[in-house]
Protein backbone atom coordinates (compact mmCIF):
# COMPACT_ATOMS: atom_id res chain seq x y z
CA UNK A 1 0.00 0.00 0.00
CA UNK A 2 2.89 2.29 0.56
CA UNK A 3 3.82 2.20 -3.14
CA UNK A 4 0.39 3.43 -4.36
CA UNK A 5 0.50 7.08 -5.50
CA UNK A 6 -3.22 7.57 -6.02
CA UNK A 7 -6.52 5.83 -6.61
CA UNK A 8 -9.85 6.10 -8.50
CA UNK A 9 -13.33 5.27 -7.28
CA UNK A 10 -15.92 3.28 -9.16
CA UNK A 11 -19.43 2.99 -7.70
CA UNK A 12 -21.70 0.08 -8.30
CA UNK A 13 -19.47 -3.03 -7.73
CA UNK A 14 -20.68 -5.68 -5.34
CA UNK A 15 -18.95 -5.34 -2.03
CA UNK A 16 -17.42 -8.44 -0.49
CA UNK A 17 -16.47 -6.74 2.74
CA UNK A 18 -14.67 -3.78 4.06
CA UNK A 19 -10.96 -3.73 3.66
CA UNK A 20 -8.02 -1.46 3.31
CA UNK A 21 -5.75 -3.47 1.07
CA UNK A 22 -2.79 -3.04 3.52
CA UNK A 23 -0.46 -5.73 4.89
CA UNK A 24 -0.89 -7.26 8.31
CA UNK A 25 1.91 -5.23 9.70
CA UNK A 26 0.75 -2.05 11.43
CA UNK A 27 2.15 1.35 10.84
CA UNK A 28 3.69 1.39 14.28
CA UNK A 29 6.39 -1.09 13.17
CA UNK A 30 7.92 1.19 10.55
CA UNK A 31 8.40 4.42 12.52
CA UNK A 32 7.13 7.95 11.97
CA UNK A 33 8.83 8.41 8.59
CA UNK A 34 6.80 5.66 7.03
CA UNK A 35 3.56 7.13 8.56
CA UNK A 36 4.19 10.46 6.84
CA UNK A 37 4.74 8.71 3.54
CA UNK A 38 1.46 6.81 3.98
CA UNK A 39 -0.40 10.04 4.77
CA UNK A 40 0.96 11.72 1.64
CA UNK A 41 0.08 8.67 -0.43
CA UNK A 42 -3.53 8.64 0.84
CA UNK A 43 -4.10 12.40 0.41
CA UNK A 44 -5.28 12.19 -3.27
CA UNK A 45 -7.54 9.31 -2.32
CA UNK A 46 -9.14 11.35 0.44
CA UNK A 47 -9.83 14.29 -1.88
CA UNK A 48 -11.36 12.01 -4.48
CA UNK A 49 -13.48 10.39 -1.79
CA UNK A 50 -14.87 13.76 -0.67
CA UNK A 51 -15.80 14.66 -4.25
CA UNK A 52 -17.40 11.26 -4.62
CA UNK A 53 -19.54 11.81 -1.54
CA UNK A 54 -20.83 15.10 -2.92
CA UNK A 55 -21.64 13.48 -6.27
CA UNK A 56 -23.41 10.60 -4.61
CA UNK A 57 -25.46 13.05 -2.55
CA UNK A 58 -26.75 14.72 -5.70
CA UNK A 59 -27.53 11.32 -7.20
CA UNK A 60 -29.48 10.36 -4.10
CA UNK A 61 -31.57 13.54 -4.22
CA UNK A 62 -32.50 12.88 -7.83
CA UNK A 63 -33.38 9.30 -6.95
CA UNK A 64 -35.63 10.51 -4.13
CA UNK A 65 -37.42 12.99 -6.38
CA UNK A 66 -38.05 10.32 -9.01
CA UNK A 67 -39.34 7.95 -6.33
CA UNK A 68 -41.71 10.60 -4.98
CA UNK A 69 -43.08 11.36 -8.44
CA UNK A 70 -43.50 7.64 -9.14
CA UNK A 71 -45.36 7.12 -5.88
CA UNK A 72 -47.53 10.14 -6.62
CA UNK A 73 -48.44 8.86 -10.08
CA UNK A 74 -49.21 5.38 -8.72
CA UNK A 75 -51.45 6.81 -6.00
CA UNK A 76 -53.34 9.00 -8.48
CA UNK A 77 -53.78 6.10 -10.88
CA UNK A 78 -55.16 3.96 -8.07
CA UNK A 79 -57.55 6.53 -6.57
CA UNK A 80 -58.88 8.50 -9.59
CA UNK A 81 -60.02 8.02 -13.12
CA UNK A 82 -58.22 10.75 -15.06
CA UNK A 83 -59.64 12.36 -18.14
CA UNK A 84 -58.28 11.08 -21.41
CA UNK A 85 -56.71 13.08 -24.21
CA UNK A 86 -57.62 12.53 -27.89
CA UNK A 87 -54.85 9.92 -28.14
CA UNK A 88 -56.43 7.86 -25.33
CA UNK A 89 -53.76 8.61 -22.70
CA UNK A 90 -54.55 10.35 -19.39
CA UNK A 91 -54.15 14.13 -19.40
CA UNK A 92 -51.77 15.38 -16.71
CA UNK A 93 -53.41 18.81 -16.69
CA UNK A 94 -57.02 17.67 -16.41
CA UNK A 95 -59.15 18.79 -13.48
CA UNK A 96 -59.26 15.25 -12.10
CA UNK A 97 -55.49 15.04 -12.15
CA UNK A 98 -55.04 18.36 -10.36
CA UNK A 99 -57.63 17.44 -7.68
CA UNK A 100 -55.95 14.11 -7.08
CA UNK A 101 -52.53 15.73 -6.89
CA UNK A 102 -53.72 18.31 -4.35
CA UNK A 103 -55.32 15.55 -2.26
CA UNK A 104 -52.10 13.52 -2.31
CA UNK A 105 -50.00 16.48 -1.18
CA UNK A 106 -52.34 17.31 1.70
CA UNK A 107 -52.51 13.72 2.97
CA UNK A 108 -48.86 12.84 2.50
CA UNK A 109 -47.50 11.81 5.93
CA UNK A 110 -43.82 11.89 5.09
CA UNK A 111 -41.37 9.11 4.35
CA UNK A 112 -37.79 8.21 5.20
CA UNK A 113 -35.58 6.19 2.85
CA UNK A 114 -31.99 5.02 3.29
CA UNK A 115 -29.64 4.16 0.43
CA UNK A 116 -26.20 2.50 0.68
CA UNK A 117 -23.84 3.11 -2.22
CA UNK A 118 -20.65 0.96 -2.37
CA UNK A 119 -17.59 2.62 -3.94
CA UNK A 120 -14.62 0.38 -4.81
CA UNK A 121 -11.10 1.86 -4.94
CA UNK A 122 -8.60 0.88 -7.68
CA UNK A 123 -4.99 0.77 -6.54
CA UNK A 124 -2.04 1.80 -8.64
CA UNK A 125 -0.25 4.75 -10.18
CA UNK A 126 -2.53 6.68 -12.53
CA UNK A 127 0.10 9.10 -13.84
CA UNK A 128 1.03 6.83 -16.75
CA UNK A 129 -2.33 5.10 -16.95
CA UNK A 130 -4.01 4.91 -20.35
CA UNK A 131 -7.76 4.88 -20.78
CA UNK A 132 -7.62 1.65 -22.79
CA UNK A 133 -5.96 -0.23 -19.93
CA UNK A 134 -8.21 -1.74 -17.22
CA UNK A 135 -7.77 -0.63 -13.66
CA UNK A 136 -7.09 -3.03 -10.84
CA UNK A 137 -10.07 -2.96 -8.51
CA UNK A 138 -10.08 -4.84 -5.24
CA UNK A 139 -13.25 -5.69 -3.33
CA UNK A 140 -11.25 -5.24 -0.17
CA UNK A 141 -10.78 -1.52 -0.93
CA UNK A 142 -14.46 -0.52 -0.69
CA UNK A 143 -16.06 2.61 0.75
CA UNK A 144 -19.73 2.56 1.69
CA UNK A 145 -21.82 5.79 1.37
CA UNK A 146 -25.08 5.75 3.31
CA UNK A 147 -27.68 8.33 2.19
CA UNK A 148 -30.63 9.40 4.34
CA UNK A 149 -33.49 10.80 2.25
CA UNK A 150 -36.52 12.16 4.14
CA UNK A 151 -39.56 13.08 2.00
CA UNK A 152 -42.00 15.70 3.31
CA UNK A 153 -45.07 17.47 1.95
CA UNK A 154 -44.64 21.09 0.76
CA UNK A 155 -45.40 23.64 3.51
CA UNK A 156 -47.49 25.95 1.28
CA UNK A 157 -49.91 24.94 -1.48
CA UNK A 158 -51.99 26.82 -4.03
CA UNK A 159 -55.70 26.38 -3.35
CA UNK A 160 -57.00 28.40 -6.33
CA UNK A 161 -57.00 27.40 -10.03
CA UNK A 162 -57.19 23.66 -9.11
CA UNK A 163 -53.78 23.94 -7.46
CA UNK A 164 -51.92 24.94 -10.62
CA UNK A 165 -48.78 27.04 -10.19
CA UNK A 166 -48.79 28.47 -13.72
CA UNK A 167 -50.92 31.61 -14.15
CA UNK A 168 -51.64 33.05 -17.59
CA UNK A 169 -53.15 36.56 -17.78
CA UNK A 170 -53.94 36.01 -21.46
CA UNK A 171 -54.20 39.01 -23.79
CA UNK A 172 -54.11 42.42 -22.10
CA UNK A 173 -54.29 45.69 -24.05
CA UNK A 174 -51.11 47.76 -24.00
CA UNK A 175 -51.36 50.49 -21.38
CA UNK A 176 -53.94 48.63 -19.30
CA UNK A 177 -53.76 46.29 -16.33
CA UNK A 178 -54.99 42.82 -15.56
CA UNK A 179 -55.37 41.51 -11.99
CA UNK A 180 -55.09 37.86 -10.95
CA UNK A 181 -55.64 36.51 -7.43
CA UNK A 182 -53.72 33.49 -6.07
CA UNK A 183 -54.85 31.73 -2.88
CA UNK A 184 -52.10 30.18 -0.72
CA UNK A 185 -52.58 27.92 2.32
CA UNK A 186 -50.13 26.88 5.00
CA UNK A 187 -50.62 23.11 5.46
CA UNK A 188 -47.71 22.53 7.85
CA UNK A 189 -48.21 22.50 11.65
CA UNK A 190 -46.26 25.70 12.33
CA UNK A 191 -46.42 29.35 11.34
CA UNK A 192 -44.22 30.37 8.43
CA UNK A 193 -42.45 33.59 7.57
CA UNK A 194 -42.40 34.23 3.84
CA UNK A 195 -39.94 36.00 1.59
CA UNK A 196 -40.30 36.66 -2.12
CA UNK A 197 -37.93 36.68 -5.04
CA UNK A 198 -37.55 40.00 -6.85
CA UNK A 199 -39.56 40.47 -10.03
CA UNK A 200 -38.12 42.53 -12.86
CA UNK A 201 -38.57 46.15 -11.68
CA UNK A 202 -38.89 47.29 -15.30
CA UNK A 203 -41.15 44.41 -16.27
CA UNK A 204 -44.92 44.23 -16.55
CA UNK A 205 -45.55 42.02 -13.49
CA UNK A 206 -46.07 43.39 -9.97
CA UNK A 207 -46.90 41.67 -6.67
CA UNK A 208 -49.40 44.07 -5.15
CA UNK A 209 -49.83 42.77 -1.58
CA UNK A 210 -46.87 40.75 -0.29
CA UNK A 211 -47.45 39.18 3.13
CA UNK A 212 -44.67 38.33 5.56
CA UNK A 213 -46.32 35.66 7.73
CA UNK A 214 -48.73 32.81 7.11
CA UNK A 215 -50.18 31.04 10.18
CA UNK A 216 -50.69 27.29 10.26
CA UNK A 217 -53.86 26.38 8.36
CA UNK A 218 -54.37 29.99 7.25
CA UNK A 219 -55.23 30.96 3.66
CA UNK A 220 -54.13 34.25 2.15
CA UNK A 221 -54.79 35.78 -1.26
CA UNK A 222 -51.95 37.32 -3.24
CA UNK A 223 -52.76 39.80 -6.01
CA UNK A 224 -50.60 39.89 -9.12
CA UNK A 225 -50.92 42.53 -11.83
CA UNK A 226 -49.86 42.51 -15.47
CA UNK A 227 -49.44 45.92 -17.16
CA UNK A 228 -47.78 45.59 -20.58
CA UNK A 229 -46.18 48.68 -22.08
CA UNK A 230 -45.72 47.15 -25.54
CA UNK A 231 -46.83 44.22 -27.65
CA UNK A 232 -44.83 41.45 -26.01
CA UNK A 233 -45.13 37.94 -24.57
CA UNK A 234 -43.82 38.12 -20.99
CA UNK A 235 -43.03 35.40 -18.45
CA UNK A 236 -41.43 35.47 -15.00
CA UNK A 237 -41.19 33.24 -11.93
CA UNK A 238 -42.07 34.28 -8.38
CA UNK A 239 -40.47 32.24 -5.59
CA UNK A 240 -42.18 32.19 -2.19
CA UNK A 241 -39.43 31.21 0.24
CA UNK A 242 -39.92 29.72 3.71
CA UNK A 243 -37.62 27.79 6.06
CA UNK A 244 -39.43 24.56 5.13
CA UNK A 245 -39.24 25.00 1.38
CA UNK A 246 -39.88 27.17 -1.66
CA UNK A 247 -43.04 27.46 -3.75
CA UNK A 248 -42.43 28.62 -7.34
CA UNK A 249 -45.18 30.39 -9.30
CA UNK A 250 -44.89 30.93 -13.05
CA UNK A 251 -46.71 34.02 -14.35
CA UNK A 252 -47.13 34.91 -18.00
CA UNK A 253 -49.15 37.22 -20.22
CA UNK A 254 -49.33 38.80 -23.65
CA UNK A 255 -49.49 42.54 -24.34
CA UNK A 256 -51.70 43.33 -27.31
CA UNK A 257 -51.87 46.73 -29.00
CA UNK A 258 -55.45 47.95 -29.52
CA UNK A 259 -55.40 48.62 -33.25
CA UNK A 260 -58.39 50.70 -34.32
CA UNK A 261 -58.74 52.13 -37.83
CA UNK A 262 -61.15 54.88 -38.83
CA UNK A 263 -62.90 55.24 -42.19
CA UNK A 264 -62.56 59.06 -42.09
CA UNK A 265 -59.45 60.33 -43.83
CA UNK A 266 -57.73 63.28 -42.21
CA UNK A 267 -59.89 63.03 -39.06
CA UNK A 268 -62.25 65.78 -40.33
CA UNK A 269 -65.96 65.14 -40.97
CA UNK A 270 -67.54 68.06 -42.82
CA UNK A 271 -71.33 67.90 -42.77
CA UNK A 272 -71.61 70.60 -45.43
CA UNK A 273 -74.51 73.08 -45.68
CA UNK A 274 -77.96 72.54 -44.26
CA UNK A 275 -81.07 74.71 -43.95
CA UNK A 276 -81.37 76.15 -40.43
CA UNK A 277 -83.67 74.11 -38.15
CA UNK A 278 -83.26 71.07 -40.36
CA UNK A 279 -80.82 68.22 -39.85
CA UNK A 280 -78.51 66.00 -41.85
CA UNK A 281 -76.72 62.78 -40.89
CA UNK A 282 -73.46 61.16 -41.90
CA UNK A 283 -71.83 57.90 -40.84
CA UNK A 284 -68.36 56.47 -40.39
CA UNK A 285 -66.82 53.21 -39.19
CA UNK A 286 -64.23 52.09 -36.67
CA UNK A 287 -62.56 48.73 -37.33
CA UNK A 288 -61.14 46.61 -34.50
CA UNK A 289 -58.03 44.98 -35.97
CA UNK A 290 -56.74 43.60 -32.65
CA UNK A 291 -57.28 40.15 -31.16
CA UNK A 292 -59.27 41.22 -28.10
CA UNK A 293 -62.66 42.89 -27.58
CA UNK A 294 -62.45 46.65 -26.99
CA UNK A 295 -64.91 48.72 -25.00
CA UNK A 296 -65.38 52.25 -26.29
CA UNK A 297 -66.97 55.55 -25.34
CA UNK A 298 -67.71 58.54 -27.60
CA UNK A 299 -67.42 62.05 -26.17
CA UNK A 300 -68.09 65.53 -27.59
CA UNK A 301 -65.83 68.41 -26.62
CA UNK A 302 -68.83 70.75 -26.29
CA UNK A 303 -70.22 68.51 -23.52
CA UNK A 304 -66.91 68.24 -21.66
CA UNK A 305 -66.77 69.10 -17.97
CA UNK A 306 -63.98 71.61 -18.70
CA UNK A 307 -66.05 73.48 -21.30
CA UNK A 308 -67.47 76.00 -18.79
CA UNK A 309 -63.99 76.85 -17.51
CA UNK A 310 -62.63 77.36 -21.02
CA UNK A 311 -65.44 79.83 -21.84
CA UNK A 312 -64.28 82.15 -19.06
CA UNK A 313 -61.21 83.09 -21.08
CA UNK A 314 -60.98 85.92 -23.62
CA UNK A 315 -62.56 85.22 -27.02
CA UNK A 316 -60.20 83.64 -29.49
CA UNK A 317 -60.75 86.34 -32.13
CA UNK A 318 -58.82 88.80 -29.94
CA UNK A 319 -55.64 86.84 -30.69
CA UNK A 320 -53.85 86.43 -34.00
CA UNK A 321 -55.00 83.79 -36.48
CA UNK A 322 -51.86 81.73 -35.83
CA UNK A 323 -52.67 81.57 -32.11
CA UNK A 324 -56.32 80.55 -32.46
CA UNK A 325 -56.94 77.07 -31.13
CA UNK A 326 -60.73 77.06 -30.87
CA UNK A 327 -62.27 73.66 -31.41
CA UNK A 328 -65.87 74.19 -30.34
CA UNK A 329 -67.44 76.73 -32.68
CA UNK A 330 -70.94 78.18 -32.95
CA UNK A 331 -73.54 76.48 -30.76
CA UNK A 332 -77.32 76.41 -30.91
CA UNK A 333 -79.33 79.16 -29.27
CA UNK A 334 -81.85 76.66 -27.93
CA UNK A 335 -79.23 74.96 -25.71
CA UNK A 336 -79.31 71.64 -27.54
CA UNK A 337 -76.17 70.13 -29.03
CA UNK A 338 -75.48 71.02 -32.64
CA UNK A 339 -73.85 67.64 -33.22
CA UNK A 340 -74.96 64.30 -31.81
CA UNK A 341 -73.54 60.81 -32.28
CA UNK A 342 -74.84 57.28 -31.77
CA UNK A 343 -73.92 54.92 -30.23
CA UNK A 344 -72.11 56.63 -27.37
CA UNK A 345 -70.64 53.42 -25.93
CA UNK A 346 -70.35 49.75 -26.73
CA UNK A 347 -68.04 46.79 -27.31
CA UNK A 348 -66.12 46.15 -30.53
CA UNK A 349 -65.43 42.47 -31.06
CA UNK A 350 -62.12 41.31 -32.58
CA UNK A 351 -62.07 41.77 -36.34
CA UNK A 352 -65.45 43.53 -36.38
CA UNK A 353 -66.46 47.08 -37.42
CA UNK A 354 -68.68 49.50 -35.53
CA UNK A 355 -70.91 51.98 -37.38
CA UNK A 356 -71.40 55.50 -35.96
CA UNK A 357 -73.98 58.07 -37.06
CA UNK A 358 -73.34 61.81 -36.62
CA UNK A 359 -76.32 64.19 -36.87
CA UNK A 360 -75.95 67.94 -37.55
CA UNK A 361 -78.94 70.00 -36.32
CA UNK A 362 -78.33 73.80 -36.36
CA UNK A 363 -81.05 76.19 -35.23
CA UNK A 364 -79.77 79.40 -36.88
CA UNK A 365 -77.59 80.60 -39.73
CA UNK A 366 -73.82 80.39 -39.22
CA UNK A 367 -70.77 79.27 -41.16
CA UNK A 368 -68.73 78.23 -38.14
CA UNK A 369 -70.41 75.28 -36.47
CA UNK A 370 -67.75 72.91 -35.17
CA UNK A 371 -67.07 70.40 -32.42
CA UNK A 372 -64.62 67.61 -31.66
CA UNK A 373 -65.54 63.97 -31.26
CA UNK A 374 -63.25 61.73 -29.19
CA UNK A 375 -63.26 57.92 -29.21
CA UNK A 376 -62.08 56.70 -25.80
CA UNK A 377 -60.98 53.09 -25.29
CA UNK A 378 -61.02 51.29 -21.93
CA UNK A 379 -62.23 54.47 -20.18
CA UNK A 380 -58.90 56.29 -20.47
CA UNK A 381 -57.05 56.10 -23.81
CA UNK A 382 -58.16 58.40 -26.62
CA UNK A 383 -58.01 56.45 -29.86
CA UNK A 384 -59.26 59.04 -32.38
CA UNK A 385 -60.09 62.74 -32.42
CA UNK A 386 -62.45 63.75 -35.22
CA UNK A 387 -63.21 67.39 -36.00
CA UNK A 388 -66.88 67.95 -36.88
CA UNK A 389 -67.76 70.92 -39.07
CA UNK A 390 -70.91 72.27 -40.65
CA UNK A 391 -72.67 75.41 -41.90
CA UNK A 392 -76.29 76.54 -41.91
CA UNK A 393 -78.21 78.97 -44.14
CA UNK A 394 -81.69 80.44 -43.98
CA UNK A 395 -82.06 80.05 -47.77
CA UNK A 396 -81.34 77.23 -50.16
CA UNK A 397 -78.52 78.95 -52.13
CA UNK A 398 -75.04 79.69 -50.82
CA UNK A 399 -71.67 80.88 -52.07
CA UNK A 400 -68.32 80.20 -50.43
CA UNK A 401 -64.76 81.19 -51.15
CA UNK A 402 -62.88 84.45 -51.10
CA UNK A 403 -61.12 86.09 -48.15
CA UNK A 404 -62.45 85.98 -44.60
CA UNK A 405 -64.24 89.19 -43.60
CA UNK A 406 -65.51 88.10 -40.18
CA UNK A 407 -64.38 86.05 -37.18
CA UNK A 408 -65.45 82.47 -36.37
CA UNK A 409 -66.93 83.57 -33.03
CA UNK A 410 -70.42 84.92 -32.68
CA UNK A 411 -71.27 88.10 -30.80
CA UNK A 412 -72.74 87.73 -27.34
CA UNK A 413 -75.64 89.90 -28.53
CA UNK A 414 -78.56 87.95 -29.90
CA UNK A 415 -78.90 88.59 -33.64
CA UNK A 416 -82.31 88.82 -35.27
CA UNK A 417 -83.10 85.96 -37.62
CA UNK A 418 -85.57 85.86 -40.45
CA UNK A 419 -88.94 84.29 -40.01
CA UNK A 420 -88.92 80.98 -41.87
CA UNK A 421 -92.64 81.35 -42.62
CA UNK A 422 -92.30 84.82 -44.23
CA UNK A 423 -89.19 84.74 -46.33
CA UNK A 424 -88.84 87.60 -48.77
CA UNK A 425 -86.23 88.67 -51.26
CA UNK A 426 -83.27 90.34 -49.65
CA UNK A 427 -81.95 93.58 -51.14
CA UNK A 428 -78.96 93.67 -48.81
CA UNK A 429 -75.61 93.49 -50.61
CA UNK A 430 -73.40 90.96 -48.88
CA UNK A 431 -69.66 91.52 -49.58
CA UNK A 432 -67.26 88.89 -50.91
CA UNK A 433 -63.58 89.87 -51.12
CA UNK A 434 -61.39 88.17 -53.70
CA UNK A 435 -57.69 89.09 -53.79
CA UNK A 436 -55.45 88.01 -56.65
CA UNK A 437 -51.63 88.23 -56.64
CA UNK A 438 -49.93 88.07 -60.02
CA UNK A 439 -46.40 86.77 -59.35
CA UNK A 440 -43.83 88.28 -61.74
CA UNK A 441 -40.46 86.55 -61.45
CA UNK A 442 -38.88 87.40 -64.81
CA UNK A 443 -39.61 90.55 -66.81
CA UNK A 444 -38.89 88.81 -70.12
CA UNK A 445 -41.08 85.75 -69.49
CA UNK A 446 -44.81 86.16 -68.89
CA UNK A 447 -46.01 84.59 -65.61
CA UNK A 448 -49.11 82.40 -65.33
CA UNK A 449 -52.31 84.27 -64.45
CA UNK A 450 -53.41 84.68 -60.84
CA UNK A 451 -56.38 82.42 -60.09
CA UNK A 452 -59.08 82.07 -57.42
CA UNK A 453 -62.35 80.14 -57.13
CA UNK A 454 -65.87 80.71 -55.82
CA UNK A 455 -68.27 77.84 -55.12
CA UNK A 456 -72.03 78.24 -55.61
CA UNK A 457 -74.26 75.55 -54.17
CA UNK A 458 -77.88 74.60 -53.67
CA UNK A 459 -78.84 72.92 -50.38
CA UNK A 460 -80.99 69.82 -50.40
CA UNK A 461 -84.00 70.52 -48.19
CA UNK A 462 -87.09 68.74 -46.96
CA UNK A 463 -89.20 71.89 -47.22
CA UNK A 464 -91.65 72.13 -50.16
CA UNK A 465 -90.46 74.55 -52.83
CA UNK A 466 -91.52 75.29 -56.37
CA UNK A 467 -87.89 75.58 -57.49
CA UNK A 468 -85.99 72.35 -57.89
CA UNK A 469 -82.78 74.08 -58.94
CA UNK A 470 -80.94 77.26 -58.08
CA UNK A 471 -79.53 79.83 -60.51
CA UNK A 472 -76.63 82.28 -60.37
CA UNK A 473 -75.37 85.11 -62.61
CA UNK A 474 -72.50 87.61 -62.51
CA UNK A 475 -72.91 90.98 -64.26
CA UNK A 476 -70.38 93.57 -65.56
CA UNK A 477 -68.52 90.81 -67.37
CA UNK A 478 -67.36 93.04 -70.28
CA UNK A 479 -65.92 95.68 -67.97
CA UNK A 480 -64.12 93.01 -65.93
CA UNK A 481 -62.58 91.54 -69.08
CA UNK A 482 -61.26 94.99 -69.98
CA UNK A 483 -59.53 95.05 -66.59
CA UNK A 484 -57.82 91.68 -67.29
CA UNK A 485 -60.28 89.37 -65.52
CA UNK A 486 -61.59 86.13 -66.98
CA UNK A 487 -64.58 84.52 -65.22
CA UNK A 488 -66.03 81.15 -66.23
CA UNK A 489 -68.90 80.42 -66.04
CA UNK A 490 -70.57 83.74 -65.45
CA UNK A 491 -74.05 82.22 -65.08
CA UNK A 492 -75.64 78.80 -64.65
CA UNK A 493 -77.91 76.55 -62.62
CA UNK A 494 -77.24 74.21 -59.71
CA UNK A 495 -79.14 71.08 -58.77
CA UNK A 496 -80.11 70.50 -55.14
CA UNK A 497 -77.28 68.99 -53.16
CA UNK A 498 -74.71 70.03 -55.80
CA UNK A 499 -72.14 72.82 -56.17
CA UNK A 500 -70.59 74.56 -59.15
CA UNK A 501 -67.21 76.27 -59.29
CA UNK A 502 -66.68 79.77 -60.71
CA UNK A 503 -63.05 80.11 -61.85
CA UNK A 504 -61.52 83.60 -61.71
CA UNK A 505 -58.19 84.47 -63.34
CA UNK A 506 -56.39 87.77 -63.85
CA UNK A 507 -53.53 89.01 -66.01
CA UNK A 508 -52.41 92.67 -65.66
CA UNK A 509 -53.64 94.80 -68.62
CA UNK A 510 -51.21 96.92 -70.63
CA UNK A 511 -52.11 100.12 -68.81
CA UNK A 512 -51.81 98.61 -65.31
CA UNK A 513 -49.79 100.59 -62.77
CA UNK A 514 -47.86 98.10 -60.59
CA UNK A 515 -47.58 100.67 -57.80
CA UNK A 516 -51.34 100.72 -57.24
CA UNK A 517 -53.56 97.61 -56.81
CA UNK A 518 -56.47 97.25 -59.21
CA UNK A 519 -59.91 97.53 -57.60
CA UNK A 520 -63.03 96.24 -59.38
CA UNK A 521 -66.38 94.81 -58.39
CA UNK A 522 -69.39 92.99 -59.81
CA UNK A 523 -72.78 91.79 -58.55
CA UNK A 524 -73.42 88.07 -58.07
CA UNK A 525 -77.10 87.15 -57.89
CA UNK A 526 -78.40 83.85 -56.47
CA UNK A 527 -81.98 82.79 -57.21
CA UNK A 528 -83.38 79.97 -55.13
CA UNK A 529 -86.29 80.20 -52.74
CA UNK A 530 -85.39 83.91 -52.60
CA UNK A 531 -83.13 86.22 -54.59
CA UNK A 532 -79.87 87.21 -52.89
CA UNK A 533 -77.28 89.64 -54.18
CA UNK A 534 -73.58 89.60 -53.32
CA UNK A 535 -71.08 92.34 -54.12
CA UNK A 536 -67.89 90.61 -55.24
CA UNK A 537 -64.91 92.93 -54.74
CA UNK A 538 -61.78 92.11 -56.72
CA UNK A 539 -58.41 93.41 -55.53
CA UNK A 540 -55.56 92.54 -57.92
CA UNK A 541 -51.87 93.35 -57.61
CA UNK A 542 -48.48 92.37 -59.02
CA UNK A 543 -45.89 90.96 -56.64
CA UNK A 544 -42.28 90.04 -57.24
CA UNK A 545 -41.47 86.37 -56.98
CA UNK A 546 -38.27 84.75 -55.72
Amino acid sequence: MGTDSGGELLPGLDAVGPGTGASSSGPGRHGPGLGSELLLAWMPLMLITILLLLLCGLIAVCIRICCFQREEAQHIAATTTPATCPNGHPCRHSIQYEVAKANLIRNFQGKFDKFVVPCVVASGDIKDWKASEPLSFSPHNTLYLELWCPTVAPPIVVTSSQGQTVFDFGDIAVGHRGIMKVSLQNICPEDLYMEYSVLNPSGPFVLLNPSSKLHSGETQVLELSFSPHESIMAQETLNIITKRGTLTLTIMGTGVASMITCSIEGNVLNMGYVIARESVSSSFKLQNDSSLPIKFWVQLESLSSTRAEARQKLPQFLTSVAQRTEIVGTQNHNGQSVFSVTPVEGLMLPGKAQDFTVTFSPDHESLYYSDRLQVVLFEKRVSHRILLQGAAREHMMFVEGGDALDVPVESLTAMATSDPDHREESDELKPILVTLDYVQSDMDTPAPPATRELHVGCIRTTQPSAKKTGEFSLDSLTWLQHKGFTIEPSRGSVERGQTKTISISWVPPADFDPDHPLLAWALLQLRGDVKETYKVIFVASVVTGP
